[in-house]
């Protein structure tokens, strides 16, 4: 493993080269000053290490080639590693899975379900999407943890001027209003660029609404929050989460809705 620690880094298999996962990374990196780190996730290490090692070996040459600037390396995680506690000890930045026809990456549940834990944020992004970061749409619920949006609104303003797009969710109570006007609060600290958005829908399906939205609102990223617990219908047709990053036509940043998983990123 290498010995680079706050690294971001982008999940891969040895079958698929993730370049738009890669150029999401390397722009994080520029702007947080971080390193990348190809990370491979195998299902069976002692099968598959032949596969890995050397393509990981040329896909870091690749990425140092045309960004001589980033530090790039690369971690092959055992088979009975613990992924959180893994992340934890490299105290990774972010983590960032391009989906892909092929497996591993082919069903972004499993890869939900492994960061169920997280304390960073992770990424989910497709082949054909363009990485920007000029407007990023931001739906904001009910919740208390929905506040844990705005460090990462205003982490994203600061280091990408980004114009943050704050929907606060078509409620009939105003704790998503008063969520809102907590992270605009902490936006008009560093004179950020926001505006506001209405919803249509409700806390309960006001990110799937965002989702619908990103080019309607021409956002370059979603930010969501994963689901709090999984009820009997997310185990069937999966949480909203999932079907956010199916349906979206733009990268979706996921942070995780506990108030002691949060790490910032600059």
């Amino acid at each position: 493993m290498t010995k680079l620690k706050q690294q971001i880094f982008v999940a891969a298999h040895p079958n698929s080269y993730p370049g738009k996962g890669v150029e999401l990374a390397v722009h994080l990196a520029k702007a947080y000053r971080k390193a990348v780190c190809f990370l491979g996730i195998p299902q069976n290490k002692e099968k598959e290490l032949s596969l890995y090692e050397p393509t990981f070996k040329e896909w870091k040459k690749r990425c140092v080639e045309k960004n001589p600037d980033i530090q790039v390396g690369s971690w092959i995680l055992d088979e009975d590693d613990n992924f959180t506690d893994c992340m934890e000890k490299t105290e990774a930045s972010m983590i960032i899975f391009e989906l892909t026809d092929k497996a591993p990456f082919n069903k972004p549940m499993k890869q939900l379900e492994l960061c169920r834990q997280l304390r960073i944020p992770y990424f989910f992004v497709k082949p054909d999407q363009t990485i920007r970061f000029d407007r990023v749409l931001v739906p904001v619920g009910m919740l208390m943890e929905e506040r844990e949006k705005g460090p990462f609104s205003s982490s994203l303003g600061r280091f990408f001027k980004s114009e943050i797009l704050l929907m606060p969710a078509n409620d009939y109570g105003s704790r998503a209003k008063q969520n809102t006007e907590g992270i605009k609060t902490l936006l008009d600290k560093f004179s950020l660029n926001y505006q506001f958005i209405k919803a249509e829908k409700d806390s309960s399906k006001v990110e799937i609404e965002a989702g619908k939205r990103t080019t309607e609102l021409n956002a370059g990223m979603l930010m969501i929050s994963a689901s709090r617990d999984y009820g009997m219908d997310d185990l069937i047709f999966g949480p909203k989460e999932l079907k956010v990053i199916k349906q979206a036509t733009v990268p979706v940043m996921i942070i995780n809705p506990r108030g002691d998983l949060y790490a910032l990123c600059g």
